[in-house]
């Protein structure tokens, strides 16, 4: 062999060991469309942070300047609560039928791939917009309504608006987008990252995948960073003072946890099947089915002297720093109260009132168990009650662990808790609520897609004929 051609040998093979070795790095770095999507990832959820945080803000507002009024002129609401009601669906359906509910049957729908034509519906800014504004409407005016549900709707519409602008190449982005979008809502909203993720996997998405699981993970995160940023370090429900649940205490646990279930079971199924009962005659008289619902909302936030009213944060708060006691008449007030409050149609989660409702009856079952300390009852009832509603054992526990300092005597009767009462529920309510929803939703939106095929159809046709005609 020449040395010119050693030489030749030698230089393909540092091209190929350059070409190989930088292939690698590549892979190691990821291309710009990788930069790209972690950038709206990224960006949207620190955007997403932002405005929940600034939803919370101007929610809490809203419920303190409805204290203040119902403090001084408690009778007042028999007209604002009604009128307040007809108000903000008459805006809704005028601006946004799709910003109705809690916004997690939108948010499910929305980010399966078989129903992407309702993406454009469902999670447009108009929407999110009117989510934000017409929930604090609510609050102002003594509807029974939590900002959780409504948050992850208002994220997911965020976050798959970003990745539209940015016109991200892979399809399956959006759907990333769209339960990183969520979760960071839940994380904003709680200050609860941990929450957010259990809840995007264990509810939105049953299986994440794994290229994307990182970036994910880092979206919540970035939300919460906001959080932290302007709202500080803090605890939903502030620090309660609990202790480890003995072992022998369990068998009252687990009966507090078993009725907790039915209960939020029995709610789940009235809340669907009352809303299907109702919906042609909301759909025929909506102002005055509105107005309805307010005098009775309203009639109930007087007798119960306010209680009744708003997400429950307050209330719950109190019971868990020992300020005051529960009952059963409240604890079915509130559930009666978010059951009406649905629905009237106007948007507005059931998070917060159903934490609520479970802080009540735990405290309401007290006397029952006197072995078991109050605070650990209201833990765990707040725990079995949302259980029995969403049927989601474990973002139920996660979430009631974080929203109340973490403490971690108490996480295995929360676990427990959770999971009995979960099997309880499925006894009166075979599938989780939001799926159930979710599905009856999409019944109303069915002419989207005839409208859709109906258009293909006909554009197919005009394609075709000219080239018949030629041939």
């Amino acid at each position: 062999m020449t040395a010119k051609n050693k030489r030749t040998q030698t230089a393909r093979r540092l091209r190929l060991w350059w070409t190989l070795g930088n292939r690698h790095t590549r892979r190691q770095l990821g291309t710009v469309e990788d930069w790209k999507t972690r950038g709206v990832f990224w960006f949207g959820a620190l955007t997403v942070g932002l405005v929940i945080q600034s939803f919370a803000w101007l929610s809490e507002e809203s419920f303190s300047i409805t204290e203040a009024v119902f403090d001084r002129y408690p009778y007042a609401f028999l007209l604002i609560t009604p009128l307040g009601l007809m108000a903000i669906v008459w805006v809704m359906n005028w601006g946004g039928k799709a910003a109705r509910g809690s916004g997690i049957p939108q948010v499910l729908l929305a980010h399966k791939q078989s129903y992407h034509w309702l993406r454009g519906p469902f999670l447009s800014l108009r929407v999110a917009t009117l989510k934000v504004l017409l929930t604090c409407a609510g609050l102002l005016v003594g509807a029974t309504v939590g900002r959780e549900g409504p948050s992850v709707h208002v994220g997911a519409a965020l976050m798959y608006k970003f990745g539209i602008w940015a016109k991200l190449k892979q399809r399956q982005v959006e759907s990333s987008l769209i339960v990183a979008g969520g979760a960071a809502g839940v994380s904003a909203a709680f200050n609860a990252p941990l929450a957010g993720i259990v809840f995007a996997i264990e509810e939105l998405q049953q299986s994440m995948e794994a290229r994307t699981t990182g970036t994910f993970i880092m979206a919540i995160i970035l939300s919460g960073v906001v959080v932290l940023a302007f709202a500080g370090h803090y605890s939903y429900f502030g620090v309660p003072d609990v202790t480890a649940v003995p072992f022998s205490n369990y068998p009252y646990i687990i009966g507090v946890s078993a009725a907790c279930g039915l209960l939020g079971g029995l709610f789940s199924l009235f809340l669907v099947q009352g809303n299907r009962a109702i919906a042609p005659l909301v759909a025929r008289r909506p102002l005055r089915v509105a107005f309805v619902i307010g005098i009775f909302l309203a009639a109930m936030a007087i007798l119960s002297d306010g209680l009744t009213m708003g997400s429950g944060y307050v209330e719950a708060r109190s019971l868990l720093a020992g300020q005051s006691e529960g009952s059963w008449l409240t604890a079915a007030g509130k559930i009666l109260a978010t059951l009406l409050t649905y629905f009237s149609g106007i948007p507005g989660g059931i998070f917060s009132p159903s934490l609520a409702a479970g802080a009540e009856l735990g405290s309401a079952m007290g006397p029952l168990f006197p072995q078991v300390p109050v605070v650990s009852l209201i833990l765990v009832g707040m725990a079995s009650y949302f259980a029995g509603v969403v049927q989601r054992p474990i973002t139920a526990f996660v979430i009631v662990l974080e929203l109340t300092g973490n403490n971690h005597d108490i996480l295995p009767a929360l676990m427990v808790s959770a999971l009995v009462a979960t099997a309880v529920s499925k006894l009166v309510m075979s599938e989780p609520v939001y799926h159930v929803l979710a599905r009856d939703l999409v019944r109303g939106w069915d002419h989207l897609l005839r409208e859709k095929d109906e258009s293909v159809s006909t554009t197919g046709k005009n394609v075709i004929e000219p080239q018949n005609e030629q041939r």
